[in-house]
């Protein structure tokens, strides 16, 4: 038997308000006599709001003794994934904070498997590590916001659970999604080795249109000099013009090269301005095209 804060959340969403116990496989028109309709592994306590969703079949619910998914009827979208394992100890994960920072990694592969509440929990306890915990902290925002169905407006709502600013749990979510995320979309454990260690850096590379390039253009800078900034690492961002926000998909013109490629000097090894060397051909900024 599955139990997952049976009786006093939303198994969905995890309201706490005008909950309803909800048959995953339905009774029919009438109920039905058979005795699986009833047993407790068919049973969830979700709220009223997320009731109205799957019995307007709007929404799909499955769960099985691996995970909840929630899907959206119309597009197959998932909406919000949970994980199960039964053999999993949250008394004993939480006791390996003890551990040194330096071992906080180790933890990770068990962030799925907290409840909402242990996902704060954690939250709290890592701030006490220091910067060094900061990759743990966005696995747990990333977690929170796959279980959440409210889209765009969960870093609102993860901002007050965790104590922090929309915008940041949005940029601790994002770096994950963008450097430490499985292939497949799922949780992953495997780390790779990036070797900066402030969150500054992958948080400025994810807003580049070729993050994984920025980073490790960021990498070979500062080993080639320890004195390397990341204000240096923006104001190279921003000379190539590479910023996302500044460049959208399309804006390009048709037959023209990206810029961010272009734009790093490989006789003077360092990202250059327009017309800086001679015969440069790096393309203007878009302040540039726009006066």
């Amino acid at each position: 038997m599955i139990k997952y804060e049976s009786g006093v959340v939303c198994n969905i969403c995890g309201a706490i308000h005008h909950l309803e116990v909800h048959h995953i496989v339905s009774r029919g028109m009438g109920g039905s006599s058979r005795p699986e309709i009833s047993a407790p592994e068919n049973l969830i306590t979700i709220c009223r709001s997320c009731h109205t969703e799957i019995t307007e079949h709007r929404w799909e619910l499955r769960r099985d003794e691996r995970q909840l998914t929630v899907t959206a009827t119309a597009t197959g979208e998932i909406l919000v994934r949970r994980l199960y394992d039964s053999s999993f100890d949250a008394s004993a994960y939480f006791q390996r904070l003890n551990l040194v920072e330096l071992e906080v990694d180790s933890m990770l592969p068990g962030i799925p498997y907290l409840t909402d509440e242990g996902l704060v929990e954690l939250y709290e306890a890592l701030r006490s590590l220091g910067r060094g915990a900061w990759k743990a902290q966005a696995a747990i925002l990333w977690e929170s916001k796959q279980r959440s169905v409210y889209g765009d407006k969960a870093w609102e709502a993860a901002g007050r659970s965790f104590g922090l600013g929309w915008r940041q749990a949005y940029n601790l979510a994002r770096v994950w999604d963008t450097f430490y995320k499985g292939d497949n979309g799922e949780f992953c454990n495997q780390l790779q080795n990036w070797s900066l260690p402030e969150v500054t850096w992958y948080i400025t590379a994810t807003e580049t249109e070729a993050p994984h390039y920025w980073l490790a253009h960021a990498e070979d800078r500062k080993a080639q000099d320890p004195g390397y900034t990341i204000a240096d690492f923006k104001e190279e961002i921003r000379v190539a013009g590479a910023r996302a926000e500044e460049t959208p998909c399309g804006t390009r013109q048709a037959g023209k090269s990206c810029r961010w490629l272009r734009a790093y000097c490989t006789k003077l090894e360092r990202v250059v301005r327009q017309g800086e060397c001679e015969g440069c051909d790096v393309l203007p900024s878009i302040e540039e095209r726009l006066r």
